[in-house]
């Protein structure tokens, strides 16, 4: 009963952005190539009822690139992505990456996405560290993101939390602003018995190549969480 939920930046090519959170077009499409022949892959609001077995391919933040490049490789395999966007910063820049910040993808390409069957959903107001957040700093961030992306038209039913950063007051917050699930960024793969509002996911690096993503998701033994 466990769910492969893979973490992915951005979706370009490394001549024009680096490796940094960065992978390229035709590795992805071979990581979505592989597990669409041998599982279900399942957007993230899906997980509301676990399935026996899936994958769910995660991309933080939204960035341009990702968004050019990632929907039509999921489009052609006939599956659903999920898409993390950060409200305050829709067609700006990634501004927490400092001197390496990124454009950001609008809201017609996210609302394309999602027109497509793909999730976009909740990557706060401000991309900051929910670790270092109240209660209410979260609940803000959470649910004024949330009335973004609806005023929007994004229909946003998970969340992930930047940085993959958490505190005990987070589930709670996420309770509060009626998100059932929310993603952290731990190296599992997420299980029925885990807190479905902090669920591991696996980050995916540029030099994961298909063999080396295998071992990472199958093979390496994981820490019980």
């Amino acid at each position: 009963m466990a769910v492969s939920i893979l973490c992915y930046h951005q979706v370009n090519y490394a001549k024009n952005v680096g490796r940094r959170l960065n992978i390229e077009p035709s590795r992805l499409e071979s990581h979505v190539r592989f597990f669409a022949r041998r599982t279900a892959i399942l957007p993230v609001k899906s997980l509301v009822e676990w399935p026996r077995s899936a994958v769910c391919f995660t991309f933080d933040d939204a960035y341009a690139s990702t968004m050019t490049h990632a929907p039509e490789i999921f489009n052609r395999y006939g599956v659903a992505a999920t898409f993390y966007a950060v409200t305050d910063l829709v067609g700006e820049s990634s501004l927490w990456d400092g001197k390496l910040a990124q454009p950001l993808a609008g809201w017609e390409a996210l609302r394309l996405a999602q027109a497509q069957g793909h999730e976009i959903g909740n990557h706060s107001v401000s991309h900051p560290h929910f670790a270092l957040l109240s209660r209410h700093e979260q609940i803000q961030e959470i649910r004024l993101a949330h009335q973004r992306l609806v005023s929007e038209g994004i229909k946003s039913e998970s969340f992930c939390f930047p940085y993959g950063s958490y505190n005990d007051a987070s589930a709670e917050a996420l309770t509060f602003c009626n998100y059932p699930i929310g993603l952290s960024l731990r190296k599992a793969r997420a299980q029925i018995h885990h807190n479905r509002q902090l669920l591991p996911r696996i980050a995916v690096a540029y030099s994961d190549a298909l063999p080396l993503l295998i071992y990472k998701v199958f093979l390496r033994r994981r820490r019980s969480i």
